[in-house]
């Protein structure tokens, strides 16, 4: 009789799990978290909309990706419900080096990528980044600040400003980028239509209505080989490849998210610095991926290609998954 009640209890206790997923406890007020979820996020289990924004608070969490704590998840004015791109999302690099805090405004003046960005390798560099984006989510403009902490006591850190300057009617664009050495530099370089930087072609299929088989082309930038006398464009193909099961850790523990799996491919004509001809050879060709909730086009993982052309060459990659 007591090992059945023991038994019975375990039982229970296994089932509600606290930091699951699964929605085992009651969800008094119908909103998609149990009760013993919404302790966890600090929602309210007794008001399906915590935060007033028109959203229920499991919808926010699972299926919008924004906070049902904040009535405007990323600050730019617009209730989540009202807002094209709602969500303010943190993504951490897996190797701990880099995490990016992102998000879409829809402005008066247009559409803009707002990003914060902390890299950490022994020095830290932090990057506020504002792209501003024409309709089809290809760069305008670029305004940023950089700043450059060093562990080396000698060398005093600073930060600085940089910026994109398009000029679509002349097809160039004026560039000013503040560089570790301190210098800042200055030049103007042509740009081709159908153009972003490197990092920012996840950007371009955002929210777009995606299909299995389905590419896109379009013309990637990377200043930091304009400065150093390189050919500064890639070219990218990114084609969606099929849909899949991603997993991804949250504090309600592991779920699993339907997606788009796209992969991207790079290509550039040719790297003059004989250390990139050596590791990627004479016509080098990258690879990266990219996965989108297929309910709500927000990206869930992505891959970004770096680049070291001075004073440490190197080439690899950074994996961001989202941090929820």
């Amino acid at each position: 009789m007591r090992w059945s009640f023991v038994l019975a209890l375990c039982s229970i206790l296994l089932l509600i799990r606290i930091g699951g997923v699964s929605q085992t406890s009651p969800d008094s007020d119908g909103d998609g978290l149990s009760d013993a979820q919404e302790t966890i996020l600090g929602t309210d289990p007794r008001n399906p909309d915590t935060d007033g924004d028109g959203l229920k608070d499991g919808e926010e969490y699972f299926k919008y990706f924004t906070d049902p704590l904040k009535p405007d998840s990323d600050g730019d004015g617009l209730k989540d419900k009202d807002d094209p791109h709602p969500t303010s999302l943190l993504y951490q690099d897996l190797s701990g080096v880099t995490t990016t805090t992102d998000s879409i405004w829809d402005t008066k003046t247009g559409r803009e990528v707002h990003q914060k960005v902390e890299v950490k390798v022994g020095n830290v560099i932090t990057i506020n980044w504002i792209d501003r984006l024409n309709d089809d989510y290809t760069l305008r403009e670029a305004q940023f600040n950089i700043c450059y902490d060093f562990v080396d006591p000698s060398r005093k850190g600073f930060c600085a400003d940089g910026s994109y300057k398009i000029d679509d009617a002349k097809k160039t664009a004026d560039i000013t980028l503040p560089l570790q050495s301190g210098e800042v530099f200055r030049g103007s370089t042509p740009w081709p239509g159908n153009a972003m930087t490197i990092s920012d072609w996840v950007y371009h299929l955002y929210r777009k209505p995606l299909r299995v088989g389905e590419k896109f082309e379009f013309n990637a930038f990377y200043h930091e080989f304009l400065a150093y006398g390189e050919d500064p464009f890639f070219k990218i193909t990114a084609e969606v490849t099929g849909i899949q099961k991603l997993p991804l850790d949250t504090r309600l523990g592991r779920t699993e998210v339907e997606v788009y799996a796209i992969r991207a491919t790079y290509k550039h004509k040719t790297f003059n610095d004989s250390f990139f001809k050596t590791f990627l050879g004479p016509d080098p060709t990258l690879l990266a991926q990219a996965y989108f909730s297929t309910e709500k086009g927000v990206i869930v993982r992505y891959t970004a290609p770096f680049f070291r052309v001075n004073p440490s060459k190197s080439v690899g990659f950074s994996d961001f998954i989202l941090v929820r």
